[in-house]
């Protein structure tokens, strides 16, 4: 049978066509804007964003630590006191400001800003740089400030608030100082008349005054809380590297060392029969 001229025109055109397969197009790549599911640590103004386990800060917490940072770059205390609301015991505003007016202190405690902050007993959130740090709630508040206590490079040691307590406490003839690192400064009367019978023992020149003067760092929690004395003018009594024990007998009261050198102190507010007049 004849084959039509149409269909041996179309086998002679398919013949032409056994060339190479044309290459398939290659996939696009993947796009370089995906983002990376690791949360960044820090804000593009540099401050933590997240905590020591790399989950988000709370806005509220982000935005007191902002706030602060801001008021440490500028100088202007003002926005940190409107932030500061201490926590049982803690250091009163004055001690807070005097501490800012140091501009090596406002320089480390931005510092510790930019560090994501660790979980304590004693605070939700600690930003710390070395031995300056600032506890902040998670409602945002501002419980404590503490300074440069000695040039550790790891975070001093926090009190447990349930424990003894940071801030300002007073006795008869004695006062007592401790900031949010633990670093307590203690002076007291010594009823010396000058010249001071008891060597080593200073004495009262001005009439009574607390001439003595303590350094102390305090650490540990209940039972086992102690104060180690850093510096001393009163060798006799309270001599440098003694270990006094630490108490709380009553909520807001601190009582330091044992037997007839033990001092008693209340906090603002506290009433103690051993706190004196």
């Amino acid at each position: 049978m004849a084959v039509p001229l149409v269909a041996m025109l179309l086998v002679a055109s398919l013949a032409g066509c056994t060339g190479p397969a044309a290459t398939p197009p290659e996939p696009e790549p993947a796009s370089s804007s995906t983002s990376d599911p690791a949360t960044p640590v820090t804000a593009p103004d540099g401050v933590a964003t997240t905590d020591s386990t790399g989950a988000p800060l709370p806005e509220t917490v982000l935005d007191t630590a902002r706030r602060i940072d801001d008021a440490l770059a500028s100088g202007d205390p003002t926005p940190i006191r409107d932030l500061y609301s201490p926590a049982g015991g803690a250091a009163t505003w004055r001690v807070v400001a005097d501490r800012l007016s140091d501009p090596t202190n406002r320089e480390k405690l931005s510092d510790a800003l930019r560090n994501p902050p660790e979980s304590r007993p004693e605070i939700a959130y600690l930003f710390a740089d070395g031995d300056h740090g600032l506890g902040v709630s998670e409602v945002g508040r501002l419980a404590f400030v503490g300074v440069g206590q000695g040039g550790s490079s790891s975070p001093a040691p926090v009190p447990d608030a349930g424990t003894f307590w940071v801030g300002e406490f007073l006795g008869h003839g004695r006062s007592l100082a401790v900031d949010g690192s633990g670093r307590g400064t203690l002076t007291f009367r010594t009823y010396e008349t000058c010249p001071s019978s008891r060597p080593g023992v200073p004495c009262e020149s001005q009439g009574p005054e607390d001439v003595g003067r303590v350094e102390l760092q305090i650490t540990g929690s209940g039972r086992s809380a102690s104060a180690r004395v850093l510096d001393s003018n009163d060798e006799p009594e309270v001599p440098t590297g003694d270990v006094l024990p630490v108490e709380t007998p009553a909520p807001g009261v601190v009582s330091l060392g044992s037997g007839d050198r033990t001092f008693v102190l209340c906090a603002d507010g506290v009433t103690h029969l051993d706190c004196g007049a």
